[in-house]
């Protein structure tokens, strides 16, 4: 009797670490899968953030290339990546879902752009852009300017064809917006290109918002050259306060939301916008009554129909 209670339980618990170890497998297969959902989500929150990134910044240069003079370069309202280009927590997904590997993939074009009148589709893949091969999506708009009336062309592979897209170039101000997946308020230029952080993003309550801490930025940048490296901070910051509404304004976005955005950047982030990002808000009472003045004067243009070309020019 002892006996076969002891066996009993032997079996009983053999059966009992079985059950146990098929619970703990489906909870691993669970998790897994709910990882790939969530990377799934992921990756498409961040294409739908980089189509927004891409639609208000290409607006905001091409719109403003009058007030950029020499600093240009092509426009072409593609957003495409490779795997390195992605990060890495989504890069199984891009791959999986949207064929995404060590070769440029469209992911997709702005509407009424050139190449996308020329028939550029997402899910095409580019493997030479004027003869040139690449690897590089950033190299599409991180180009030398080119005259106006010429054309890009685009070797593209398509469903196992290869063809020739060919469409004409539009240039615009220099500083290619690339998002980053950090969540943090913030915008910074590297080098070539504008970082524009998921947290300004999420922040920027309107297309408006978003558009007026871009231009701000590229403004900055161009109140540097214009006014050289060595110019006051106050001076440079003066500059690109009424440079940015104007540039924003010239692309069709509301500038008269740069106030309340800039009281709430204040109001919410005063320690990250002290140590990071002062220059999106005005700071001092002179800027803001400055800040007034530029948005009373595009508004008065506005009206009248005029051109919006800044005094500062």
């Amino acid at each position: 009797m002892h006996r076969f209670v002891a066996g009993a339980l032997a079996i009983s618990g053999v059966a009992t670490s079985a059950a146990f170890s098929a619970d703990l497998a489906l909870s691993e297969a669970e998790v897994t899968a709910q990882r790939e959902r969530l990377a799934r989500l992921g990756f498409a929150l961040l294409l739908e953030r980089q189509k927004r990134l891409a639609r208000v910044s290409s607006e905001i240069r091409l719109h403003g290339a009058a007030l950029c003079e020499g600093s240009q370069t092509p426009v072409t309202g593609i957003v495409a990546a490779t795997s390195a280009e992605i990060p890495a927590a989504y890069r199984e997904t891009a791959y999986r879902d949207h064929a995404v590997d060590d070769l440029v993939k469209v992911l997709w074009i702005l509407p009424d752009y050139p190449a996308a009148e020329a028939g550029l589709r997402s899910g095409d893949t580019i493997l030479e852009i004027d003869g040139r091969e690449t690897h590089r999506a950033a190299d599409l708009d991180q180009r030398e300017p080119t005259d106006p009336k010429t054309f890009t062309t685009l070797k593209v592979e398509r469903g196992g064809a290869i063809f020739d897209l060919r469409f004409e170039t539009r240039n615009g101000c220099f500083l290619p917006a690339v998002l980053s997946v950090l969540d943090e308020l913030d915008v910074q230029v590297e080098g070539t290109r504008m970082v524009v952080y998921a947290g300004l993003l999420r922040f920027a309550e309107s297309d408006d918002e978003l558009a007026i801490a871009l231009a701000h930025e590229l403004a900055h940048e161009l109140a540097r050259e214009r006014l050289g490296r060595q110019a006051s901070a106050d001076s440079a910051e003066s500059e690109a306060d009424a440079l940015g509404l104007y540039l924003a304004a010239r692309a069709g976005y509301d500038v008269a939301a740069a106030t309340d955005f800039a009281q709430r950047l204040g109001a919410e982030f005063p320690l990250a916008l002290e140590e990071r990002a002062a220059h999106l808000r005005p700071s001092s009472a002179a800027r803001s009554i400055a800040w007034a003045n530029s948005l009373r004067e595009i508004a008065e243009k506005l009206e009248r129909g005029e051109p919006l070309e800044p005094s500062i020019r």
